[in-house]
C-alpha cells in the first residue's frame, strides 16, 4: 500500500490510498524521507503519447485506459516528471505488472495507482487552477496486526465470559429460584429436587449445517460487503442480544 498525503493551495487534504506498481523504483518507507512534489496533468490525458505539457519535477496526474501502464511510466519519465499516479477507473486497485514484451523497459520513476473518486478530486482541482501537492510513501506493514490481535482478544474474552456465566452465575439463581420453590407448602415438598444442568446436544447434522451456513455468510460478505450490508449486520445483532 502507498500512502498519498496531498495538499490544496497549501491545505492538506485527506490520504489517499494507492497501490504500487510491480515496475519503477521504490517509493520511500517514512514520510520524512518522502518529499513534497506539485502535482501536473498531462496532455494528452491518458499520457499514451508524448506529453506535450510540462512535466518536469512534477507527479504526472494520469487517467487509465488507452495503452499499458509501462507506456505511460515511460513517457512521463520522458518528460521529466518525478512519479506517475494513474487514476483507476474503479475504485478497486487493481496491481499494475509488466507485460511479456517489456523486457527492455527502464521505468526509474515510483508509478502509484488511486482509486477512481479520489483521483477525480485532485484531477478536478487541477483543472480549476489550485496548486495541489504530493507525497508518496509507502510504510512497512507491521509483523502483527495489532487490530486482528484485538479482534481474537475479544473472541476469546467472550467466550470465557460465557462459560464462566453458565457455571457459576446461571447455576446460582437456578438454585435461588428452586430453593423458594421447595419453601412453599405443597403435596412434594418434602422431597428433594435437584435440576440438572441443561445440556444441548449437537449432531454432526447440525454442525455441518452451521459450517455450510457460515461458509456462505462469509463469502455474501465478501462478495457484497457494503454501508447497508453492515447496517443490516448490526440490526440483526441488536435483535439477537434483544432475544
Amino acid at each position: 500500500q502507498v500512502k498519498v498525503k496531498n495538499w490544496v493551495n497549501g491545505t492538506q487534504g485527506t490520504t489517499v490510498v494507492g497501490l504500487s506498481a510491480r515496475f519503477g523504483s521504490p517509493l520511500p518507507r517514512t514520510i520524512n524521507e518522502a518529499h513534497r512534489t506539485f502535482a501536473a496533468l498531462t496532455s494528452p490525458p491518458d499520457l499514451c503519447s508524448n506529453s506535450t505539457s510540462k512535466l518536469t519535477n512534477s507527479i504526472a496526474l494520469v487517467a487509465r485506459g488507452g495503452c499499458p501502464f509501462t507506456a505511460k511510466a515511460e513517457f512521463a519519465q520522458a518528460a521529466g516528471a518525478a512519479g506517475l499516479v494513474i487514476i483507476n477507473d474503479d475504485e478497486e486497485l487493481y496491481k499494475m505488472v509488466c507485460g511479456d514484451n517489456d523486457t527492455s523497459l527502464n521505468v526509474t520513476i515510483p508509478v502509484v495507482m488511486v482509486p477512481h473518486s479520489a483521483g477525480k478530486n485532485l484531477k478536478d482541482l487541477l483543472d480549476h487552477g489550485a496548486r495541489v501537492e504530493m507525497q508518496l510513501y509507502s510504510p512497512n506493514r507491521p509483523v502483527v496486526d495489532l487490530s486482528a490481535c484485538f479482534l481474537w482478544l475479544m473472541a476469546v474474552g467472550t467466550i470465557v465470559c460465557a462459560s464462566l456465566w453458565s457455571e457459576f452465575v446461571a447455576c446460582e439463581q437456578i438454585d435461588e429460584h428452586y430453593n423458594q420453590l421447595t419453601r412453599q407448602p405443597g403435596p412434594n415438598s418434602g422431597t428433594n429436587n435437584t435440576q440438572d444442568k441443561e445440556i444441548l446436544e449437537i449432531t454432526a447434522k447440525g454442525a455441518g449445517v452451521f459450517v455450510i451456513v457460515a461458509s456462505v455468510f462469509l463469502l455474501l460478505l465478501f462478495y457484497f460487503m457494503s454501508s447497508w450490508v453492515a447496517w443490516l449486520l448490526i440490526v440483526l445483532f441488536c435483535i439477537g442480544g434483544i432475544e
